[in-house]
């Protein structure tokens, strides 16, 4: 059998074989990809504390790729800017972010309607604790310079700002904020996990990310600071998509199934053509055209060589004739 599988048509056809083969196993690795295609696994060199500079660009948005890095900037809040974001989470409790007009240093300047100001990043420095109505005040920012860090977050939409007097907004979002404190600003904000004065530096890990003791200047059991994690998606997986897969698989196996059978039953044939004549039952020897492949057989009645051939067909003279089972059984 394996010397008949070495025979060009057989390797063309294992050739054709393989070419499905790997379509199939092309088409299992995709649905199986697909299976988990919605996942968003968390980022772990996103937790590794970085200068803001490499995230926050000037005229550039917040993307996937960027969203949720940690940073640190030092720099300086603008004295009486802070205002409420409502309905923010903490453990389980309700209360307000407090967002921070914050100029970093090393930051550009933009120059609009005849003045030129430098462009600050929007801080969530703490939540505070409140349900309803806001606190009874705001905490103050820090004065002078500062050292934050914390996690980049998607920005909001702008909301309608019902709430003046209260300094109370809806969403966290830097457009509307830039209107409001009139000047330029990063996109995105940056919720705290740490704050500490001039002087001092971020409690960092061996990884160089912020510990877990770090705090916020003020901080207290009604101001705390806001530890946001990275989003992530939902991890299950697409069932009906891993048993395509599979299927795809199975009729790879198929094909190359399909190849070696055929070639089992062509060389079963072979070595045993008498048992695949339709025409007439055989028994005595027989032999193999060199040229062709094809077996016959001689026959002293009629002194000449008969084909095992399924049909009758017309031969040369001096070569082996077609036979049909009505002209003689031998």
């Amino acid at each position: 059998m394996w010397k008949l599988a070495f025979t060009p048509r057989w390797l063309g056809g294992l050739l054709l074989a393989l070419v499905f083969v790997t379509g199939f196993v092309a088409l299992s690795s995709w649905q199986f990809n697909a299976s988990t295609s919605g996942q968003v696994h968390a980022d772990t060199a996103k937790d590794t504390l970085r200068p803001y500079t490499d995230i926050l660009k000037p005229h550039e948005p917040v993307t996937n790729i960027t969203v949720d890095t940690v940073v640190q900037a030092k720099g300086s809040y603008v004295a009486g800017s802070s205002m409420l974001v409502a309905h923010r989470l903490n453990d389980g409790e309700r209360g307000y972010w407090v967002l921070s007009e914050f100029i970093p240093e090393g930051t550009d300047t933009v120059t609009a309607q005849g003045s030129t100001k430098p462009r600050a990043i929007v801080v969530a420095r703490a939540w505070v604790k409140g349900e309803g109505d806001a606190p009874a005040a705001i905490p103050a920012e820090p004065t002078g310079t500062v050292e934050v860090a914390g996690r980049v977050v998607n920005a909001q939409g702008p909301t309608e700002y019902k709430r003046q007097q209260q300094r109370i907004l809806e969403s966290a979002s830097p457009a509307q904020l830039s209107n409001l404190w009139d000047t330029p600003l990063y996109d995105g904000v940056l919720a705290l996990a740490a704050e500490v004065p001039e002087g001092q530096t971020i409690p960092v890990t061996e990884h160089h990310t912020i510990a877990e003791n770090s705090t916020v200047i003020g901080q207290s059991q009604d101001v705390r600071p806001i530890r946001a994690t990275q989003a992530v998606d939902d991890m299950s997986v697409n069932w009906l998509n891993i048993f395509y897969s599979l299927e795809w698989l199975i009729f790879a196996a198929f094909a190359l199934y399909l190849w070696g059978r055929m070639l089992k039953d062509a060389a079963h044939r072979a070595a045993e053509p008498a048992e695949y004549t339709q025409y007439f039952e055989y028994e005595g020897e027989y032999f193999v055209d060199e040229a062709t492949g094809r077996p016959y057989y001689w026959d002293p009645a009629d002194k000449q060589y008969y084909f095992f051939d399924d049909a009758p067909s017309a031969s040369s003279p001096g070569e082996p004739h077609t036979k049909n089972k009505n002209d003689r059984s031998s």
